[in-house]
Parts: C-alpha cells; sequence; structure tokens
C-alpha cells in the first residue's frame, strides 16, 4: 500500500480520516493543533478535496505520525468497530428541591459544552 493509492481514492480515505479522528476523541480544532495542519486544508483533506499529490503526502504523513497509524489502516478502517462516545447527565433531584446558584450554574455550563460537542460532530 502506498500514498499513491490512497490519493487515487482520497474521497473515501477523507472520509475514514474524518472517522479516524472522531474515534481518537478529536475534534477538528484539536486535531488541527495536534497535526499541524490546518482546518481548512482538513475540511480539504476530509472532503477528498485535495488535488495536489505532495500536498496529500505531506499532510497524510503528518496525521500518520501524529496518530500512530498505518496506510493499511487508514484504507481498512471501519468506522463500525468503533463504539461512539456518549456522555449523559442527570438533574435526578426531587422536584421540589432548589438549586442553589452555583449548581444551576454548573448544570447549564454542562448543557452547554454537551451542545458544543454536538455541533463539532
Amino acid at each position: 500500500m502506498t500514498i499513491d493509492n490512497l490519493f487515487d481514492n482520497r474521497k473515501a480515505v477523507g472520509s475514514k480520516l474524518l472517522e479516524i479522528m472522531k474515534s481518537k476523541g478529536h475534534t477538528k480544532v484539536s486535531f488541527s493543533k495536534v497535526t499541524g495542519i490546518s482546518r481548512p486544508t482538513l475540511n480539504n483533506l476530509f472532503k477528498g478535496e485535495t488535488d495536489n499529490k505532495t500536498t496529500f503526502t505531506t499532510h497524510i504523513t503528518k496525521i500518520i505520525e501524529t496518530v500512530n497509524i498505518t496506510l493499511e489502516e487508514i484504507i481498512n478502517y471501519n468506522e463500525n468497530k468503533i463504539a461512539q462516545n456518549v456522555a449523559v447527565f442527570s438533574d435526578n433531584a426531587p422536584t421540589e428541591h432548589e438549586h442553589d446558584p452555583k449548581a444551576k450554574e454548573m448544570f447549564n455550563v454542562l448543557d452547554d459544552i454537551l451542545h458544543l460537542c454536538e455541533l463539532y460532530y
């Protein structure tokens, strides 16, 4: 397996890279930071829209080194094998219970964080 094979199938590879990124617990922002690849360039890779083979090779090499995977793992990646992360929190206080203001604020922050996670995934 060579990077040329990946380049020839860059649309399929892009969607697999996106799933690999998610399975490693990254957002596009965090993945951009750890790989040193800009978000617009990552988006182009994920969409399979990188037309320059040298650019494609450079960025695939960065991803392989950062995530510690092989070319074969990218090609053979099966997103169904990876369990989806699910976050759950509950406010199981009695209905007549009044939260103190700090607890209300913390629940609101948690709710906002979960909402942001949904937007990035």
